[in-house]
């Protein structure tokens, strides 16, 4: 397979035109509806936009997770493996052997709240070792020497004595690390966070950005950043991709999204967080409406409701395609069409 077809060189995930439904009684939800995006090695990929736009449901359609009633009905998901070989994940069975071997071997997970990814009845020590094992040919022993190196990598303070407690007897931080080591254990390739910093405060926030971008220069390894903190894709991302209702609405460098945002809905992204030259005590302006109930979606452009730049006549009537308006930027808006 050529990277003509899945991506450029240095490519290590090519997610294409992605749809992820969910076929319930009430009707059909469409939780992922076109996405397309790539992941380049050594680099972060911001994924953002609000609760409900896609966001994880992404991430678990790339590795395979998706429940019933949801499933994959269109799209590819191209890994470009260590050894140049190219894998269509869509196309592997979900429960079987390849598909196992790539969730925590080429990809590794950092869950949203590690409370509830860790077994309360489990040690850490027994959830590392057993990951370890199940994608490195090594025993237990060798296993645990490899989990409390993966321990001590993070930053965890004497992992000879914590590989042996339970996540509960660990802080919200010291579980967030630990979670982190259980990723890393097996040297992925790439690593999906999602939302790593969710629960904790903003000074163990920053250290686990801070070790995160740490362990990227070590090992070289891609990051997919899925997040609605913009002040962390700011910090931490060199690509952008803004989703809304599952579907790809700007892509671009960090700068460019920040400095030079195209579409309405990032723009008013943006503008809804403060900064340094906020004026105080100055409301801050605020995205009109809500993202719609999952069954009654819009016809048209799925922002138009809550857009600013609205055009009547236009918007409501078709979806626009994700258009590049310059040698950076892809945008999903009727606004740049004349520029095809």
């Amino acid at each position: 397979m050529s990277d003509m077809n899945t991506g450029k060189a240095d490519t290590i995930l090519s997610v294409r035109d992605l749809k992820t439904y969910f076929f319930q009684d009430e009707g059909t939800v469409k939780a992922v509806d076109g996405a397309s995006f790539e992941v380049q090695a050594g680099k972060t990929l911001g994924i953002v936009g609000e609760s409900g736009c896609g966001k994880s449901v992404t991430t678990q359609s790339i590795l395979r997770l998706v429940e019933k009633p949801g499933r994959i009905v269109k799209g590819e998901i191209f890994l470009h493996k260590a050894d140049g070989e190219v894998k269509d994940l869509v196309q592997l069975p979900q429960n079987g052997p390849e598909m196992r071997a790539v969730r925590g071997g080429d990809i590794g997970l950092v869950f949203q709240e590690p409370m509830t990814s860790f077994s309360p009845v489990h040690t850490i020590g027994d959830q590392i070792t057993e990951a370890i094992m199940l994608h490195l040919p090594v025993n237990k022993k060798e296993a645990r020497k490899i989990g409390i190196e993966a321990l001590r990598s993070v930053g965890i303070p004497k992992p000879e004595r914590r590989i042996d407690e339970y996540s509960f007897e660990l802080s919200g931080g010291l579980r967030q690390r630990a979670m982190i080591s259980v990723a890393l254990s097996c040297k992925p390739r790439l690593l999906i966070a999602d939302e790593p910093t969710t629960a904790l405060d903003v000074t163990t926030q920053a250290q686990i950005l801070d070790l995160l971008r740490k362990l990227q220069e070590e090992n070289g390894m891609a990051i997919m950043l899925i997040t609605h903190n913009l002040g962390v894709v700011a910090e931490m991302a060199d690509e952008v991709v803004v989703m809304y209702l599952g579907r790809v609405v700007e892509e671009g460098p960090v700068d460019d999204i920040f400095h030079n945002p195209k579409h309405p809905y990032t723009r008013a992204l943006l503008q809804s967080i403060p900064s340094i030259d906020s004026r105080p005590r100055i409301k801050l302006p605020t995205i009109s409406g809500s993202i719609p109930h999952p069954y009654n979606r819009p016809s048209g452009c799925p922002f138009y409701p809550r857009c600013e730049s609205y055009i009547k006549g236009v918007c409501e009537k078709a979806e626009p395609e994700l258009t590049a308006v310059n040698d950076h930027q892809k945008v999903s808006c009727f606004l740049y069409e004349e520029q095809k």
